[in-house]
């Protein structure tokens, strides 16, 4: 995955190239997992490398990772309230008709709405955090279609 960061200088381009040369949930994991990582690790990270800048590439990865032949005709609009260090984000993933897009912003209608900080959001694209586990612990807010959102997990890919 590249050189690890110097302390002491301003690391953010290579942070980003670190974020940008992420394109699996197994790569995903690699990071999360490597020794020494918590949350307040990951917070740094983040927040090095742009909290914006991580959330689009996460948000613009679930699309690649969703089977829709999991889902069927089933669809929806998910919001996503991520706890960051630089505050709360909204994003959202849009889907309907064999696809799943997200990007920023709240969506027009949510079918369900999902809050949670951002190690948890990226535990959860990683395969570490199960959603109803996460839900169930407090690690993931959950409002409007309850069953919608447990089912949505199963939609993607994390191999």
């Amino acid at each position: 995955m590249g050189e690890a960061p110097t302390p002491g200088h301003d690391n953010s381009e290579q942070l980003r190239g670190m974020i940008e040369a992420v394109s699996t949930p197994e790569e995903l994991r690699q990071l999360l997992e490597a020794p020494g990582v918590d949350d307040a690790v990951i917070g740094q990270f983040v927040q090095a490398a742009g909290v914006d800048d991580v959330l689009d590439r996460i948000f613009g990865l679930m699309g690649t990772r969703f089977l829709p032949e999991k889902a069927g005709d089933d669809g929806g609009s998910v919001q996503w309230n991520i706890d960051t260090p630089d505050g709360v984000r909204t994003y959202h993933l849009l889907i309907a008709g064999g696809r799943a897009e997200g990007g920023r912003g709240a969506p027009d209608k949510a079918k369900v709405t999902l809050g949670m900080s951002l190690p948890n959001l990226l535990r959860l694209c990683a395969g570490r955090l199960n959603g109803v586990t996460g839900v169930m612990t407090g690690k993931i807010k959950i409002s409007g279609d309850m069953m919608f959102g447990a089912k949505m997990q199963g939609w993607f890919n994390y191999d």
